[in-house]
């Protein structure tokens, strides 16, 4: 059964790192590195997320920061995704907003971390707020910015004049790939099972 879900998962490979339809209503959402369609907001998220872990690490062992100054840079980061959601903004300005989402996330980790150590110190009424503020930031910008991306997207499929048809072109690889491991799974007259 087990070999069965990897099959599956292995069988839509397009949408494994594209995460939307490989058709040329989404062409702006995507990459494509030697063939391979990946997205292109996750790419610059984690891109930004790798360098945020240098800057972490720059911050907290090379300057020795205090936990208040990835927490401000946690909201002047995060500002420029708020920005992203107000105006309509360029693709190219959109992925670097995306690449200072990605650092911003490793500061507010990086805040909770630096606030704990503050915390072990004694009580500290700052370090207490900034960890209950980016707790909620980080819960409600996931919660609401996930929807939002959702309700974009839909909106692209909804005018979409295939979006009545059973599998339109961007989800036809995927669905005749499942169903192709679906004709795999049951054999056929000349196997043993």
């Amino acid at each position: 059964m087990k070999d069965n879900k990897a099959k599956a998962r292995w069988m839509l490979y397009p949408y494994r790192l594209a995460h939307h339809p490989t058709c040329e209503k989404y062409k702006d959402h995507v990459y494509t590195i030697k063939g391979i369609k990946v997205c292109r907001g996750c790419f610059n998220l984690y891109l930004g997320q790798i360098v945020g872990l240098i800057l972490a690490f720059i911050l907290s062992f090379v300057l020795d920061v205090e936990f208040w100054i990835p927490f401000i840079l946690t909201y002047v980061l995060y500002s420029f995704t708020l920005l992203n959601l107000k105006f309509e903004i360029p693709r190219l300005i959109k992925d670097f907003f995306r690449f200072l989402l990605g650092i911003a996330v490793i500061m507010s980790y990086l805040t909770v971390i630096l606030s704990i150590f503050e915390l072990i110190k004694g009580i500290n009424i700052l370090a207490i707020v900034s960890l209950f503020l980016v707790g909620l930031t980080h819960l409600l910008s996931r919660t609401l910015l996930v929807k939002w991306r959702n309700g974009q997207n839909r909106k692209i499929c909804l005018s979409c004049e295939q979006y009545h048809l059973p599998r339109c072109e961007g989800m036809k690889l995927a669905y005749d790939r499942m169903i192709s491991l679906q004709v795999s799974e049951l054999g056929d007259a000349f196997s043993d099972d």
